[in-house]
Protein backbone atom coordinates (compact mmCIF):
# COMPACT_ATOMS: atom_id res chain seq x y z
CA UNK A 1 0.00 0.00 0.00
CA UNK A 2 1.28 3.25 -0.76
CA UNK A 3 0.75 5.76 2.44
CA UNK A 4 1.45 9.84 2.21
CA UNK A 5 1.37 11.12 5.15
CA UNK A 6 1.45 15.50 4.80
CA UNK A 7 1.86 17.74 8.09
CA UNK A 8 1.82 21.10 7.75
CA UNK A 9 4.33 23.20 8.54
CA UNK A 10 5.16 24.73 12.25
CA UNK A 11 6.58 27.54 13.49
CA UNK A 12 7.80 26.36 16.76
CA UNK A 13 11.61 26.20 17.01
CA UNK A 14 10.91 22.97 18.35
CA UNK A 15 9.45 19.57 16.98
CA UNK A 16 5.47 19.59 18.35
CA UNK A 17 3.97 16.52 19.49
CA UNK A 18 2.35 15.87 16.24
CA UNK A 19 5.66 15.69 14.85
CA UNK A 20 6.70 13.08 17.61
CA UNK A 21 3.76 10.90 16.58
CA UNK A 22 3.77 11.43 12.69
CA UNK A 23 7.64 10.14 12.97
CA UNK A 24 6.63 7.23 15.45
CA UNK A 25 3.60 6.16 12.80
CA UNK A 26 6.05 6.27 9.64
CA UNK A 27 8.67 4.01 11.57
CA UNK A 28 6.15 1.61 12.17
CA UNK A 29 4.57 1.52 9.07
CA UNK A 30 7.70 1.57 6.52
CA UNK A 31 8.08 -2.29 7.79
CA UNK A 32 5.01 -3.61 5.69
CA UNK A 33 4.34 -0.53 3.34
CA UNK A 34 5.69 2.07 1.40
CA UNK A 35 5.30 5.58 3.53
CA UNK A 36 5.94 9.02 2.78
CA UNK A 37 6.15 12.03 4.54
CA UNK A 38 5.98 15.71 3.08
CA UNK A 39 6.03 18.51 5.02
CA UNK A 40 4.24 21.85 3.50
CA UNK A 41 4.91 24.73 4.99
CA UNK A 42 2.91 26.98 6.38
CA UNK A 43 2.54 30.46 4.02
CA UNK A 44 5.16 33.66 4.22
CA UNK A 45 3.57 36.69 4.53
CA UNK A 46 0.16 38.39 6.17
CA UNK A 47 -1.47 38.41 2.43
CA UNK A 48 -0.39 35.29 1.55
CA UNK A 49 -1.74 33.57 5.01
CA UNK A 50 -4.56 35.70 4.83
CA UNK A 51 -6.08 34.96 1.31
CA UNK A 52 -4.94 30.99 1.60
CA UNK A 53 -6.97 30.85 4.73
CA UNK A 54 -10.27 29.93 2.41
CA UNK A 55 -8.24 27.97 -0.29
CA UNK A 56 -4.44 28.02 -0.88
CA UNK A 57 -3.59 27.79 -4.48
CA UNK A 58 0.07 27.55 -3.42
CA UNK A 59 -0.84 24.60 -0.96
CA UNK A 60 -2.94 23.28 -3.93
CA UNK A 61 -0.21 23.05 -6.50
CA UNK A 62 2.35 21.45 -3.91
CA UNK A 63 0.11 19.04 -3.06
CA UNK A 64 -0.76 17.90 -6.46
CA UNK A 65 3.23 17.85 -7.30
CA UNK A 66 3.48 15.06 -4.45
CA UNK A 67 0.35 13.36 -5.54
CA UNK A 68 1.99 12.79 -9.15
CA UNK A 69 5.19 11.90 -7.64
CA UNK A 70 4.19 9.33 -5.60
CA UNK A 71 0.94 7.87 -6.40
CA UNK A 72 -0.86 7.31 -3.07
CA UNK A 73 -3.40 4.61 -2.10
CA UNK A 74 -4.68 6.71 0.66
CA UNK A 75 -3.37 10.41 2.10
CA UNK A 76 -3.22 10.60 5.78
CA UNK A 77 -2.97 14.23 6.77
CA UNK A 78 -2.41 15.75 9.98
CA UNK A 79 -2.50 19.41 10.81
CA UNK A 80 -4.92 21.35 8.05
CA UNK A 81 -6.31 24.63 9.64
CA UNK A 82 -5.71 26.97 9.37
CA UNK A 83 -2.89 27.33 7.02
CA UNK A 84 -3.38 24.62 4.37
CA UNK A 85 -6.78 25.44 3.62
CA UNK A 86 -9.72 22.81 2.28
CA UNK A 87 -8.02 23.06 -0.96
CA UNK A 88 -5.14 20.45 -0.31
CA UNK A 89 -7.78 18.08 0.82
CA UNK A 90 -10.17 18.64 -2.46
CA UNK A 91 -6.43 17.87 -4.49
CA UNK A 92 -6.11 14.10 -2.60
CA UNK A 93 -9.92 13.63 -3.12
CA UNK A 94 -9.92 14.41 -6.63
CA UNK A 95 -7.13 12.30 -6.95
CA UNK A 96 -9.03 9.15 -6.01
CA UNK A 97 -7.23 8.72 -3.26
CA UNK A 98 -8.74 7.46 0.33
CA UNK A 99 -8.42 10.81 2.25
CA UNK A 100 -7.95 10.03 6.47
CA UNK A 101 -6.91 13.38 8.59
CA UNK A 102 -5.99 12.76 12.60
CA UNK A 103 -7.38 15.32 14.69
CA UNK A 104 -4.66 15.57 17.33
CA UNK A 105 -6.41 18.79 18.53
CA UNK A 106 -9.86 21.15 18.50
CA UNK A 107 -8.39 23.51 15.46
CA UNK A 108 -11.82 22.52 13.20
CA UNK A 109 -13.78 23.57 16.47
CA UNK A 110 -12.04 26.05 18.54
CA UNK A 111 -10.12 28.61 17.18
CA UNK A 112 -7.59 28.40 19.93
CA UNK A 113 -6.81 24.78 19.60
CA UNK A 114 -6.96 23.93 22.55
CA UNK A 115 -9.66 24.56 24.79
CA UNK A 116 -7.82 27.08 26.47
CA UNK A 117 -8.88 30.56 27.83
CA UNK A 118 -7.86 33.36 30.21
CA UNK A 119 -5.30 30.34 32.28
CA UNK A 120 -8.14 27.69 32.54
CA UNK A 121 -9.91 24.99 30.40
CA UNK A 122 -12.42 26.47 27.97
CA UNK A 123 -15.62 24.49 26.48
CA UNK A 124 -17.62 27.60 25.18
CA UNK A 125 -17.64 26.36 21.07
CA UNK A 126 -17.68 22.65 21.89
CA UNK A 127 -21.64 21.95 20.71
CA UNK A 128 -21.67 25.24 19.14
CA UNK A 129 -20.72 27.55 16.01
CA UNK A 130 -17.51 28.48 17.70
CA UNK A 131 -18.19 32.00 17.53
CA UNK A 132 -17.71 32.67 21.41
CA UNK A 133 -13.94 32.37 20.08
CA UNK A 134 -14.59 36.07 18.33
CA UNK A 135 -16.20 37.50 20.87
CA UNK A 136 -13.40 36.60 23.61
CA UNK A 137 -10.57 37.26 20.44
CA UNK A 138 -8.77 34.00 20.93
CA UNK A 139 -6.49 34.14 18.38
CA UNK A 140 -4.52 37.04 18.85
CA UNK A 141 -7.51 39.75 18.29
CA UNK A 142 -10.93 40.02 17.13
CA UNK A 143 -9.79 40.03 13.49
CA UNK A 144 -7.90 37.50 13.42
CA UNK A 145 -10.74 35.21 15.68
CA UNK A 146 -13.23 36.20 12.93
CA UNK A 147 -11.55 35.59 9.81
CA UNK A 148 -9.99 31.60 11.52
CA UNK A 149 -13.93 31.39 12.88
CA UNK A 150 -15.45 32.23 9.46
CA UNK A 151 -12.78 29.20 7.32
CA UNK A 152 -13.71 26.72 10.20
CA UNK A 153 -17.52 27.54 10.05
CA UNK A 154 -18.02 27.57 6.17
CA UNK A 155 -15.64 24.58 5.81
CA UNK A 156 -18.23 22.37 8.30
CA UNK A 157 -21.29 24.32 7.61
CA UNK A 158 -21.00 23.61 3.45
CA UNK A 159 -19.90 20.25 4.38
CA UNK A 160 -16.74 20.32 1.89
CA UNK A 161 -14.83 19.49 5.21
CA UNK A 162 -16.88 16.20 5.73
CA UNK A 163 -17.19 15.51 1.64
CA UNK A 164 -13.26 15.61 1.11
CA UNK A 165 -12.26 13.58 3.95
CA UNK A 166 -13.31 10.07 3.96
CA UNK A 167 -12.36 9.45 7.70
CA UNK A 168 -11.32 11.33 11.15
CA UNK A 169 -9.26 9.98 13.73
CA UNK A 170 -9.52 11.39 16.88
CA UNK A 171 -6.74 10.90 19.19
CA UNK A 172 -9.43 10.22 22.29
CA UNK A 173 -12.92 9.78 23.45
CA UNK A 174 -12.93 13.30 24.05
CA UNK A 175 -11.58 14.73 20.99
CA UNK A 176 -14.11 12.40 19.20
CA UNK A 177 -16.95 13.63 21.46
CA UNK A 178 -16.24 17.44 21.27
CA UNK A 179 -16.10 17.18 17.20
CA UNK A 180 -19.41 14.78 17.00
CA UNK A 181 -21.30 17.27 19.15
CA UNK A 182 -19.90 19.92 17.00
CA UNK A 183 -21.39 18.77 13.83
CA UNK A 184 -18.78 16.01 12.43
CA UNK A 185 -21.02 12.71 11.13
CA UNK A 186 -20.22 10.21 14.11
CA UNK A 187 -19.74 7.72 11.76
CA UNK A 188 -16.40 9.32 10.18
CA UNK A 189 -15.00 9.74 13.22
CA UNK A 190 -12.93 6.86 14.75
CA UNK A 191 -10.66 6.93 17.88
CA UNK A 192 -7.16 5.47 17.61
CA UNK A 193 -5.31 6.83 20.41
CA UNK A 194 -1.37 8.08 20.25
CA UNK A 195 1.14 4.66 20.97
CA UNK A 196 4.37 4.40 22.78
CA UNK A 197 6.90 1.79 22.36
CA UNK A 198 6.39 -0.37 25.57
CA UNK A 199 9.29 -0.85 27.51
CA UNK A 200 9.55 -4.61 28.38
CA UNK A 201 12.81 -3.97 30.72
CA UNK A 202 12.34 -5.29 34.48
CA UNK A 203 10.60 -2.61 36.39
CA UNK A 204 13.03 -0.50 38.91
CA UNK A 205 12.25 -1.57 42.80
CA UNK A 206 9.59 0.31 43.44
CA UNK A 207 10.72 0.47 46.95
CA UNK A 208 13.57 2.24 45.40
CA UNK A 209 11.40 4.72 43.93
CA UNK A 210 11.73 8.82 44.50
CA UNK A 211 10.44 11.74 43.63
CA UNK A 212 7.85 13.12 41.13
CA UNK A 213 8.92 14.26 37.22
CA UNK A 214 7.09 16.68 34.82
CA UNK A 215 7.95 16.42 31.61
CA UNK A 216 6.29 18.69 28.88
CA UNK A 217 6.44 22.30 27.55
CA UNK A 218 7.09 24.41 31.02
CA UNK A 219 3.60 27.05 30.29
CA UNK A 220 0.23 28.01 31.69
CA UNK A 221 -1.19 26.12 29.37
CA UNK A 222 0.33 22.99 30.75
CA UNK A 223 0.35 24.32 34.35
CA UNK A 224 3.39 26.05 34.93
CA UNK A 225 1.78 27.86 38.12
CA UNK A 226 0.58 24.95 39.18
CA UNK A 227 4.35 23.84 39.48
CA UNK A 228 4.98 26.89 41.11
CA UNK A 229 2.48 25.56 43.66
CA UNK A 230 3.63 22.14 44.21
CA UNK A 231 7.29 23.00 44.54
CA UNK A 232 7.16 24.08 48.03
CA UNK A 233 5.02 21.56 49.44
CA UNK A 234 7.29 18.69 47.94
CA UNK A 235 10.69 20.15 49.44
CA UNK A 236 11.22 16.66 51.19
CA UNK A 237 11.27 15.09 47.53
CA UNK A 238 13.17 15.38 44.26
CA UNK A 239 11.12 17.54 41.93
CA UNK A 240 12.19 17.06 38.17
CA UNK A 241 11.32 18.96 35.50
CA UNK A 242 11.94 18.04 32.01
CA UNK A 243 11.05 20.32 28.86
CA UNK A 244 11.44 24.11 27.83
CA UNK A 245 9.07 26.43 27.07
CA UNK A 246 7.85 30.19 27.61
CA UNK A 247 7.53 30.53 31.36
CA UNK A 248 10.54 28.11 32.04
CA UNK A 249 13.38 30.73 32.74
CA UNK A 250 10.44 32.61 35.47
CA UNK A 251 10.02 29.06 37.16
CA UNK A 252 13.81 28.74 37.14
CA UNK A 253 14.03 32.01 39.32
CA UNK A 254 11.20 31.36 41.47
CA UNK A 255 13.62 27.68 42.31
CA UNK A 256 16.74 30.32 42.77
CA UNK A 257 14.99 32.99 44.94
CA UNK A 258 13.59 30.61 47.05
CA UNK A 259 16.61 28.58 47.83
CA UNK A 260 14.10 25.01 46.05
CA UNK A 261 17.11 22.87 45.59
CA UNK A 262 15.58 20.29 45.24
CA UNK A 263 14.39 20.88 41.88
CA UNK A 264 16.26 19.36 38.86
CA UNK A 265 15.43 21.18 35.62
CA UNK A 266 16.76 18.86 32.96
CA UNK A 267 15.73 20.68 30.00
CA UNK A 268 15.12 18.61 26.54
CA UNK A 269 15.63 15.26 26.94
CA UNK A 270 16.24 12.18 24.27
CA UNK A 271 13.08 10.12 24.82
CA UNK A 272 15.10 7.19 26.64
CA UNK A 273 16.48 9.46 29.02
CA UNK A 274 13.24 10.73 29.89
CA UNK A 275 11.49 7.31 29.99
CA UNK A 276 15.00 6.34 32.78
CA UNK A 277 13.99 9.70 34.41
CA UNK A 278 10.11 8.78 34.66
CA UNK A 279 10.98 5.33 35.58
CA UNK A 280 13.30 6.45 38.71
CA UNK A 281 10.62 8.56 39.89
CA UNK A 282 7.23 7.60 42.71
CA UNK A 283 4.72 9.42 40.56
CA UNK A 284 4.61 12.13 37.57
CA UNK A 285 2.22 14.68 37.13
CA UNK A 286 0.25 16.31 34.11
CA UNK A 287 -1.20 19.52 35.67
CA UNK A 288 -2.44 21.03 32.07
CA UNK A 289 -5.20 23.58 32.06
CA UNK A 290 -5.97 23.15 28.84
CA UNK A 291 -7.88 20.69 27.02
CA UNK A 292 -5.67 18.05 26.19
CA UNK A 293 -6.65 16.03 23.16
CA UNK A 294 -4.71 12.74 24.80
CA UNK A 295 -1.05 12.95 26.42
CA UNK A 296 2.23 11.70 25.11
CA UNK A 297 3.80 12.08 28.75
CA UNK A 298 1.16 10.68 30.74
CA UNK A 299 1.02 7.58 28.50
CA UNK A 300 4.85 7.49 28.19
CA UNK A 301 5.01 7.65 32.38
CA UNK A 302 2.79 4.80 32.45
CA UNK A 303 4.68 2.33 30.03
CA UNK A 304 7.27 2.78 32.60
CA UNK A 305 5.31 1.75 35.75
CA UNK A 306 4.93 5.00 36.97
CA UNK A 307 1.17 6.53 38.14
CA UNK A 308 0.62 9.43 36.69
CA UNK A 309 -1.97 12.67 38.68
CA UNK A 310 -3.63 14.88 36.76
CA UNK A 311 -6.47 16.63 36.56
CA UNK A 312 -10.47 15.55 35.31
CA UNK A 313 -10.10 18.07 32.09
CA UNK A 314 -9.62 16.75 28.40
CA UNK A 315 -8.19 13.69 27.13
CA UNK A 316 -5.43 13.02 29.67
CA UNK A 317 -7.94 12.41 32.55
CA UNK A 318 -9.76 9.25 30.55
CA UNK A 319 -6.54 7.72 30.26
CA UNK A 320 -5.38 7.78 33.42
CA UNK A 321 -8.64 6.61 34.65
CA UNK A 322 -7.38 3.31 32.89
CA UNK A 323 -6.29 2.77 36.48
CA UNK A 324 -2.72 4.45 35.97
CA UNK A 325 -2.68 7.14 38.73
CA UNK A 326 -5.30 9.44 40.14
CA UNK A 327 -7.63 12.03 38.62
CA UNK A 328 -8.23 14.88 40.80
CA UNK A 329 -11.20 17.65 39.82
CA UNK A 330 -10.05 20.35 38.00
CA UNK A 331 -8.86 23.46 39.68
CA UNK A 332 -8.17 21.44 43.48
CA UNK A 333 -4.82 22.09 43.92
CA UNK A 334 -5.04 20.53 47.49
CA UNK A 335 -6.57 17.16 46.15
CA UNK A 336 -3.92 17.16 43.32
CA UNK A 337 -1.17 17.66 45.61
CA UNK A 338 -2.51 15.33 48.19
CA UNK A 339 -2.51 12.45 45.51
CA UNK A 340 1.00 13.32 44.48
CA UNK A 341 2.10 12.65 48.49
CA UNK A 342 0.40 9.84 48.76
CA UNK A 343 2.68 7.68 45.93
CA UNK A 344 5.30 9.95 47.32
CA UNK A 345 5.17 8.19 50.45
CA UNK A 346 3.20 4.70 49.61
CA UNK A 347 5.72 2.36 47.46
CA UNK A 348 2.58 -0.03 47.54
CA UNK A 349 0.35 2.42 45.90
CA UNK A 350 3.02 3.38 43.83
CA UNK A 351 3.58 -0.48 42.47
CA UNK A 352 -0.29 -1.46 42.47
CA UNK A 353 -1.09 1.81 40.17
CA UNK A 354 1.83 1.55 37.81
CA UNK A 355 1.44 -2.28 37.18
CA UNK A 356 -2.46 -1.23 36.21
CA UNK A 357 -1.14 1.56 34.16
CA UNK A 358 1.89 -0.45 32.32
CA UNK A 359 -0.80 -3.10 31.45
CA UNK A 360 -3.13 -0.86 30.10
CA UNK A 361 -0.52 0.86 27.68
CA UNK A 362 0.82 -2.51 26.43
CA UNK A 363 -3.04 -3.75 25.87
CA UNK A 364 -4.12 -0.86 24.24
CA UNK A 365 -1.35 1.69 23.48
CA UNK A 366 1.53 -0.69 21.84
CA UNK A 367 2.63 0.10 18.79
CA UNK A 368 1.52 -2.92 16.86
CA UNK A 369 -2.51 -2.34 18.32
CA UNK A 370 -1.99 1.33 16.48
CA UNK A 371 -0.54 0.06 13.14
CA UNK A 372 -3.26 -2.49 12.90
CA UNK A 373 -6.14 -0.24 13.29
CA UNK A 374 -4.69 2.48 11.15
CA UNK A 375 -4.56 -0.26 8.13
CA UNK A 376 -8.14 -1.11 9.24
CA UNK A 377 -8.81 2.43 8.58
CA UNK A 378 -6.53 3.09 5.27
CA UNK A 379 -8.68 -0.07 3.57
CA UNK A 380 -12.37 1.00 4.95
CA UNK A 381 -12.40 -1.85 6.96
CA UNK A 382 -12.54 -0.27 10.24
CA UNK A 383 -16.35 -1.82 11.23
CA UNK A 384 -14.07 -5.24 11.60
CA UNK A 385 -11.68 -3.01 14.01
CA UNK A 386 -13.22 -1.29 16.42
Amino acid sequence: MNILIIQGGSNHDLPSGEDTVILSDWENLTKEHNVNIEYIENPKGALKKIFGLVWSFDNYARLNFFLDKYSPDVVHFHTVTPYLSLSVLYAAKKSGARVVQTLHNGRWICIEGGFFRDGMYCDRCIGGCGVYGVIKSCKYNKTVSFLFFMVNFVARKSMMLFNFVDKFIAVSEFVRDAHVRSGFPASKVVVINNSVGVNLKKDKDYLSREGVVFSGRVSIAKGANILKYLIPIMQHHPFHIIGSGEELQKLKLFCDLNKYNHVTFWGKQSRDKVLEILSCASCAIVPSQCGESFSMAAAESMSVGTPVVTFNVGGVSSLVKSGGGSVVEDKDLIGFAKKVLLYLENPDIVKNSGTKGRGYVFQNLSNEVKNEKLIKVYKADENNCF
